[in-house]
Order: C-alpha cells, then sequence, then structure tokens
C-alpha cells in the first residue's frame, strides 16, 4: 500500500517512520529539500514542492494513486489540498491546526466526497477524542458528562528552573493561539464560547501527580457537536501544566496585554525547549453514578520526542484503517439495512481496538 505525507518536518518525519513499520510504500513532499533527509530508510521517493497547489501536482506525478495522503502542513495550506483530494477520489487525513479550514475541508466532503476526509487527527484533537468516544461507548449509563484533558510538558526535573515551570515541547505560535482563541463548550447541553485560560482548576492522576488544567481552544474539534448529539450535558478540553503556569501566562496575556512577538521570546529564552518531555492523556466520561477514566502517559526516546509519538502515530493508527477502506461504505445494520459512513469522518467511527493495537505497537517499538 503506498502513503503520500506531506510536510516531512518533526511531525511528517514521525508519520513516515510509523506508516514505513505498517508495511507501506511511503512518498514525501515538503518545501525544504532538506527534508529528504527525514524519510524513512530504504525510502527514496521525495518531491520538493513550492505550495499547495504544486503539492496537488506532485501527488499526480508521483505515480499510481497514493492509499492516502496524510497532512502535516500548516494549516494555511491543507483546505487546497484536502479538496483536491476530495475531487480526486483519494482519501484524505490531516492534523488540523485551524477550526475554520477544518470545517470548510469537512462541509466540501460531505457535499461531494466518494472517499472519506478525516481532519484533526493527532493529540488533542485526535487520541484524547478518540478515547473519550470510546468511554461514551462503555460506561452503562446514560453520559452526561465528558471531560479530556491532555499535557504536553517537559520532564518535570527541566521545568522547575524558570518561573512558567515550562520548557517547549512543540510550536510556540501553535501554543500561544490556543491560549489565546476562545474555545468551544458543551454546558447544560448548549454550546458556548469561553476564553482561552479561563477554567483553571487542580488535577491529580494516578500516573501524573498533581497538576493544574484550563480551557484552550481547538482540541475539542467536532467532538462538542457529536457529544451534544448523543445527549451529553457537558464537555470540555483542557490543557494540563505544572500548578502556577496557568496565572502567569493569563497575566501576560491579559493583563499585561503583550503581542505575540513578546510571548515567544519568553518562551524561548525564558524557558528554553524540553530535551526530554512527556505526554499526559486523560478522558473522562461520567452519568448516573458510573464513571469511566483513562489515563495515557507516553515519554520520550532517543528517536522522537512524547509530543511527536503521541499526535504523530495517533494520526499513523487511523490513516491505516482509512487506507484498508474500512471507513467507507456499510457502517451498521438496522434490521434489514445498512447505515453508511459518512464521507467526513468522526472520531465516533473510529475502531477502537484496531485504532489501539496500532498504536501500541508503535508505542512499544524499541527506538
Amino acid at each position: 500500500m503506498r502513503a503520500i505525507v506531506l510536510g516531512v518536518g518533526r511531525m511528517g518525519t514521525a508519520i513516515a517512520y510509523a506508516m514505513d513499520k505498517f508495511g507501506f510504500e511511503i512518498v514525501g513532499m515538503d518545501t525544504n529539500p532538506n527534508a529528504a533527509n527525514n524519510m524513512p530508510e530504504g525510502s527514496k521517493d521525495f518531491f520538493i514542492v513550492d505550495d499547495a497547489q504544486d503539492i496537488c501536482e506532485g501527488i499526480v506525478a508521483s505515480g499510481s494513486r497514493p492509499d492516502i495522503v496524510i497532512s502535516s502542513l500548516p494549516y494555511h495550506q491543507t483546505e487546497t489540498v484536502g479538496k483536491w483530494c476530495v475531487d480526486n477520489e483519494v482519501r484524505y487525513c490531516d492534523l488540523g491546526g485551524r477550526v475554520d479550514v477544518s470545517q470548510n475541508i469537512n462541509e466540501y466532503a460531505k457535499e461531494k466526497a466518494t472517499k472519506p476526509v478525516f481532519t484533526d487527527l493527532g493529540l488533542a484533537p485526535g487520541w484524547v477524542n478518540i478515547l473519550a468516544e470510546q468511554g461514551c461507548k462503555e460506561l452503562h449509563a446514560e453520559v452526561e458528562d465528558v471531560r479530556m484533558m491532555v499535557g504536553g510538558l517537559p520532564d518535570y526535573q527541566e521545568s522547575t528552573n524558570n518561573p512558567l515551570r515550562y520548557a517547549v515541547t512543540w510550536s510556540v505560535d501553535g501554543l500561544i493561539n490556543e491560549y489565546r482563541d476562545d474555545c468551544v463548550i458543551l454546558e447544560n447541553g448548549e454550546i458556548k464560547t469561553v476564553r482561552g485560560m479561563d477554567g483553571i482548576e487542580n488535577v491529580e492522576g494516578k500516573g501524573f501527580g498533581k497538576m493544574e488544567a484550563f480551557y484552550t481552544s481547538g482540541g475539542v474539534s467536532h467532538s462538542i457537536a457529536s457529544m451534544q448529539h448523543r445527549g451529553v450535558k457537558n464537555c470540555s478540553y483542557k490543557t494540563m501544566r505544572y500548578r502556577g503556569h496557568g496565572e502567569i501566562v493569563k497575566f501576560l496575556i491579559r493583563d499585561c496585554d503583550l503581542d505575540d512577538e513578546t510571548l515567544t521570546k519568553i518562551f524561548q529564552e525564558g524557558c528554553g525547549t524540553a530535551n526530554k518531555d512527556e505526554v499526559f492523556v486523560v478522558a473522562e466520561v461520567e452519568g448516573k453514578d458510573h464513571k469511566w477514566r483513562k489515563e495515557k502517559i507516553i515519554k520520550s526516546d532517543e528517536r522522537f520526542s512524547a509530543m511527536q509519538k503521541a499526535t504523530a502515530f495517533s494520526i499513523s493508527s487511523v490513516a491505516r484503517i482509512m487506507a484498508e477502506g474500512k471507513l467507507e461504505g456499510d457502517k451498521d445494520q438496522h434490521g434489514d439495512y445498512w447505515t453508511q459512513y459518512s464521507p467526513s469522518l468522526s472520531y465516533a467511527d473510529v475502531p477502537f481496538d484496531e485504532f489501539n493495537n496500532s498504536l501500541e505497537e508503535l508505542l512499544t517499538e524499541r527506538a
């Protein structure tokens, strides 16, 4: 089988690695010629591209039709590529990055796609949303509350030498956007908008000790609509940090009204980059005196950071299932008729056991 990976940077490198481990022939595309060095050993197909339109032409030039196109491109390029895949009957998935872009791709897919499209796959949104959907399926009661939390954090020893108790583990631009932007939640059955970094609370887990959590944008993706349709009363996504981080950053953003350039300098020079990181994933589902909770902990190794593994391995595990044609056509049988998969897939569509087995296969791979 054949997978095209768009953008072979930090995340794309780990995606290409994962799909290679699954036995796919890998084709990489990137604007940076040096990204060819990030391709799995033995992979020879790499194309230097200029922009989104060049990528679309490159998919055609790369040879036979791919079984899946996986995008880790910046959000401003994904809409062109996603819609091209819809028009050309190519399966497509991406890491997301911007709510309105994902909405545009999904609406276009609902109107025109004959092959499935799946946006916002990664860690959050992505893995944590799939985990929450599984909790709803396993809870033996009517679901009332769904909470999703993720922490992408430096190793604890590396985060205690600055007031923010943080070190950079991924894109600073993305981090600042998540903190600044408004967030969508489900509260008492109604969809509401709250400010990023509101709702700070103390949380504690069996595997990660005492943390804090607060609203950040983007993590719920299309979970809010599906949970509301399911009848869930309350649903939210929060980012976890070591305690004390949230109030200081909120002070810098709101009270000091610092611009993005200044905030970037604070995070990059004041906090630095993490040499070792960890990712904590938490999904909680409650209803009628029943509670379902899952915690996952991912650590960095010699090959990949924890953030790379948690994000890239998640989308790759879904991409594998999509490429095999398992998320199209007949879905569920009701009496004498079948419901069909939507061409715009949702987290509830993911067969959890198969997804989880593929994910564990990658996470337990020796570095």
